[in-house]
């Protein structure tokens, strides 16, 4: 591994950028995967554009939270890329002590081959997780056509809460007409059925279903008007470089199996009292 030392690193921001595409060592890419952060797995859809993370409007915070871009892209095999920005690193020996090198952490969903691949280009490394077998689907589902992938992520609600979708209808967005839902979620330590002193939190999503992927995303509190933003800007409906999928040559490979998910434990119930 080449040496470094560390520069420069914003640790909120960071966590921001995870939003786009999920990276947790559970993850996989296998045929029935539906999407890959907030771009959907199609074929013969491809497409490439730049994905602008705006960080929270704090004054507190903008000299530690600056505006990142990371770019993405899916080929015509239904491939999905994405690359993100980290700090930046300074070389303490070897041929290239002294020079600085901006961290670029790629990611690579391919349902084909149902593997994910993690290219880092400082430490000059590749990791490649193998999906586990799918499960065959049973005769009664193969006539049941799949949710699309805009249907999936905004009309089914927030994970875990009771909140339902607002409606925002559809408007145009960098070119492509896409659909908009709200979800607001009270800030913890409310009381239930109660107004939340400290306001609300916002989600906006606004997907595109021609282009099968989530074009803007707003995150918002109701009292403080602390807001983000994820927008795709550039949106270039071509194939994008066929070389953006390859693993560079020279970089260390490890190859595993993604590891199975734990099952959901049921939450208790507490027992009535008599």
């Amino acid at each position: 591994m080449r040496s470094r030392r560390f520069l420069s690193f914003s640790l909120l921001t960071s966590c921001f950028l995870l939003l786009f595409a999920a990276s947790s060592s559970k993850a996989q890419c296998g045929r029935n995967t539906l999407g890959y952060g907030d771009v959907g797995i199609v074929a013969n859809n491809p497409f490439h554009a730049d994905v602008v993370v705006t960080p929270p409007n704090r004054p507190e915070l903008r000299s530690a939270l600056v505006q990142r871009t990371l770019s993405v892209a899916r080929d015509t095999q239904g491939r999905v890329r994405v690359e993100r920005v980290g700090g930046e690193f300074k070389h303490d020996n070897g041929p290239d002590a002294g020079s600085q090198v901006q961290e670029h952490t790629i990611t690579i969903c391919d349902p084909i081959a149902e593997t994910l691949t993690r290219i880092n280009t400082v430490n000059a490394t590749v990791t490649i997780i193998h999906a586990r077998p799918s499960a065959p689907r049973s005769s009664d589902l193969r006539s049941t056509a799949p949710p699309s992938f805009c249907s999936s992520r905004l009309l089914s609600g927030h994970p875990g809460t009771h909140s339902q979708p607002e409606d925002l209808g559809t408007q145009m967005i960098e070119g492509v007409e896409a659909h908009g839902v709200r979800i607001t979620l009270p800030v913890l330590g409310a009381a239930s059925g109660e107004a939340s002193p400290n306001g609300d939190n916002t989600s906006e999503l606004w997907c595109s279903d021609s282009l099968s992927a989530l074009v803007l995303r707003i995150n918002a509190n109701t009292k403080t008007g602390v807001k983000s933003t994820l927008a795709m800007q550039k949106i270039e409906r071509t194939e994008p470089d066929p070389a953006l999928f390859q693993i560079p040559e020279g970089y260390a490979v490890t190859e595993s199996v993604a590891e199975p998910r734990a099952p959901r434990t049921p939450t208790a119930k507490p027992s009535e009292q008599p």
